[in-house]
């Protein structure tokens, strides 16, 4: 998402409304690739670790993206029919919708690790694809549409999930095994590899959402690298309000050029 262009709209409320969409997106996108780190890093790991990142990948897809998705195609594509210039991009964005539901269906049903972590990034990358144009194509067309009342519309979308509940279905018992991997040795200790989110090419106005979505999927006692291109002081202080204090900072580099922080779950 780019969220770089000033959207014309009928009404502040409907400009409300784009950002406040593109905040949610920009959330789900952040969350859905710090799970999809954790599953490519415990690849090549012994223990439950690939397990349960495959089971939380599954259950994030079930709860939170399938929702985003349906209300796309429910509420948001029927309300962009009737603006010419949409028609064309509905059609494509169906298209990609349908890509994404079979990557989606790849990961439920795949055995091999390798094969699941590249269905997880191709789920990723296509997820980013398409709420990229619905953020920055379609919702700006529906905001300067006159008839179209896009606040109305944007508080019927779902929430997404900060908690989730366990998939329909586990892996199958193939994911148990061992030996594809990257950086795992199968000698039953855990890689020190965490999810990196390098917000420095990330647009200012979805960054603090991005960063908010990445957290949300670090589990107690987990950690994520954060690279800035500066001192994040007020995000940080977000971070702290919105996860109750349960954070822990360490820095592993101060500039000039990028931040490297250690963000802890605690």
């Amino acid at each position: 998402m780019t969220t770089n262009d000033v959207v014309v709209a009928t009404s502040a409320a409907d400009s409300a409304a784009v950002d406040d969409v593109r905040s949610a997106y920009a959330e789900l996108l952040g969350r859905q690739a710090a799970l999809g780190a954790a599953v490519f890093a415990a690849v090549g790991t012994a223990g439950p670790a690939f397990d349960d990142a495959h089971r939380t990948v599954q259950a994030f897809i079930e709860q939170a993206v399938r929702p985003q998705l349906q209300a796309a195609v429910e509420l948001i594509y029927p309300a962009a029919a009737g603006v010419e210039r949409s028609r064309l991009l509905i059609e494509g964005l169906l298209g990609e919708t349908h890509l994404i539901e079979q990557a989606a269906a790849r990961i439920a049903r795949d055995t091999d690790r390798v094969q699941i972590a590249a269905h997880v990034e191709a789920l990723r990358v296509l997820l980013e694809a398409l709420l990229g144009k619905v953020a920055d194509l379609l919702l700006p067309a529906l905001a300067e549409a006159s008839g179209v009342a896009l606040a109305d519309l944007a508080a019927q979308l779902p929430a997404i999930p900060t908690e989730l509940g366990a998939p329909a279905q586990a892996p199958g018992p193939a994911a148990h095994g061992h030996g594809h991997g990257h950086g795992g040795c199968g000698c039953g200790e855990e890689d020190e590899e965490m999810p990196e989110l390098d917000v420095r090419e990330i647009p200012h106005a979805i960054r603090h959402a991005t960063v908010f979505g990445a957290f949300d999927a670090v589990p107690a006692g987990g950690s994520m690298l954060l690279v800035a291109p500066h001192d994040p002081i007020p995000l940080l202080h977000q971070l702290a309000e919105r996860s109750g204090g349960r954070l822990a900072v360490g820095y592993e580099e101060r500039g000039p050029e990028a931040w490297r922080l250690r963000l802890t779950r605690v």
